[in-house]
């Protein structure tokens, strides 16, 4: 069985419960290391308990997956701080980037309204059950000095 710090190559696909596909690797391995939490808690675990060749669906509750919705995650931001932000289209993601984040943090365009916009900072999968189906490929060694 793989250890954490090796290499683990799968394949995968994302649908939810009626069986609508939002996420497909289309046949090319994705490549995660076991135990850096590059992956939900939930698929690294099926993954650490697997051989090659093993498949597995996992269905994920809202918590086992990408949370629950908060609605504190909705924020309302003037529109002449978002660039372009009397012209974004409602459902549209944008990247936000405050002082404090360099990183943009996607947030979904729920309505702008008398030079307001609403963005929901909750991840699109947020509040949803899902369905993975997952394959393990194949298991490289950890590297000599690589740690988790």
């Amino acid at each position: 069985m793989p250890s954490k710090g090796q290499r683990a190559r799968f394949l995968y696909r994302g649908s939810f419960p009626d069986g609508k596909v939002f996420d497909d690797c289309e046949g090319t391995p994705h490549e995660v290391i076991l135990g850096r939490h590059q992956v939900m808690r939930a698929l690294e675990e099926a993954l650490l308990d697997m051989e090659p060749g093993d498949e597995r669906i996992l269905e994920l509750a809202p918590a086992e997956a990408y949370g629950e919705r908060d609605e504190a995650a909705l924020q309302r931001v003037p529109t002449y701080r978002i660039p372009n932000g009397e012209n974004l289209p409602v459902g549209h993601i944008i990247g936000w980037t405050t002082p404090r984040n360099a990183e943009p943090i996607p947030a979904t365009v729920v309505s702008i309204e008398n030079q307001v916009a609403t963005l929901d900072f909750n991840h699109p999968l947020a509040g949803r059950d899902i369905v993975y189906w997952i394959k393990l490929v194949d298991v490289e060694p950890a590297a000599s000095g690589a740690t988790v």
